[in-house]
């Protein structure tokens, strides 16, 4: 994801220092970089400038030291994030924000161990950041309000669509709502109504088709309210609404299996058709709100540990 970030920020104009623990994500920032513009379908003069503005930077204090914005992108681990986090703000501006680009963890709870925990705003983008148009903001509970406008005003001035939580929740709004739907097919797997395959056909050749023309709550009213209520009235009790055991994922991981077949190549077939049909969906997107102009910043992306 911090590749995926820092080209999208230096395609908004700014400069952008990428850091990583790991020196062999360091050495690979080039090929991920080109191959990232090459999906953006960038000339390659276009894309030669936008390279320009991002670097390869060994130190993490070279990297942030002189930052208007730090971006963290690194695994979805709290001890992980606080160890970060830390170094970052042992080197930072005390003053310059810091946006995790958490999908799942609350932001509260990754602010736990800053000094600083005010400067910490959830900045989650949608993978690949350089496609996807949205991008979720969501204070802690001790975010300062004024990074959070920051944050929003920087993003939006990309052309992204930005949502902003009006509280912090695990998974923000689109992984809660994404894993809910994945819970219940996982159950329906596990109570032997289908297999995996049969939920992927009828998700993808039922409502899957309208998603990206007509949400579920314009959807709920096209349909209207009473029948909505009814249907949920009746649906609701059969619903899983498992925490914590999920058999058919215990014993595909305990066997080292997956749930559908993956043949040679078949990753890549996936990967090209997620793109293409995320570029052809992208028609029916929101756009993004505002019209700001991007101040000019030095941005790390941290990626890995």
């Amino acid at each position: 994801m911090g590749h995926g970030i820092a080209v999208e920020l230096a395609r908004g104009g700014h400069r952008v220092d990428v850091h990583d623990a790991d020196r062999r994500v360091v050495a690979s920032l080039a090929e991920r970089v080109d191959r990232a513009l090459a999906a953006c379908g960038l000339s390659e003069a276009g894309g030669a400038e936008v390279k320009a503005r991002i670097t390869a930077v060994a130190d993490l204090a070279d990297a942030v030291g002189a930052a208007d914005v730090v971006v963290e992108a690194v695994p979805e681990r709290m001890d992980v994030k606080h160890a970060v986090l830390g170094a970052v703000e042992s080197v930072a501006a005390p003053d310059v924000a810091i946006w995790s680009n958490t999908s799942v963890l609350p932001v509260t709870e990754v602010a736990g161990a800053m000094a600083r925990p005010e400067r910490l705003v959830g900045v989650h983008w949608w993978n690949p950041p350089y496609v996807v148009p949205l991008v979720e903001i969501a204070p802690g509970a001790r975010t300062a309000a004024a990074h959070v406008e920051e944050a929003d005003r920087l993003v939006t001035a990309l052309g992204k669509t930005t949502v902003r939580l009006k509280r912090d929740v695990p998974g923000f709004i689109g992984n809660r709502l994404q894993f809910a739907m994945v819970r219940e097919a996982l159950h329906l797997v596990d109570a032997g109504v289908c297999d995996p395959g049969t939920v992927d056909v009828v998700v993808r050749s039922s409502f899957g088709l309208r998603l990206a023309a007509v949400g579920p709550m314009e959807n709920a009213d096209y349909i209207g309210l009473e029948l909505t209520r009814s249907i949920l009235g009746n649906l609701a009790p059969h619903l899983s609404t498992a925490a914590a055991a999920f058999p058919v994922l215990d014993e595909l991981l305990a066997e080292g299996r997956r749930l559908l077949a993956w043949p040679p190549g078949h990753a890549e077939e996936v990967a090209r058709r997620l793109d293409s049909g995320i570029r052809r969906n992208l028609t029916g997107a929101a756009p993004g709100r505002g019209s700001a102009v991007p101040r000019s910043t030095t941005t790390p992306g941290l990626e890995g540990s």
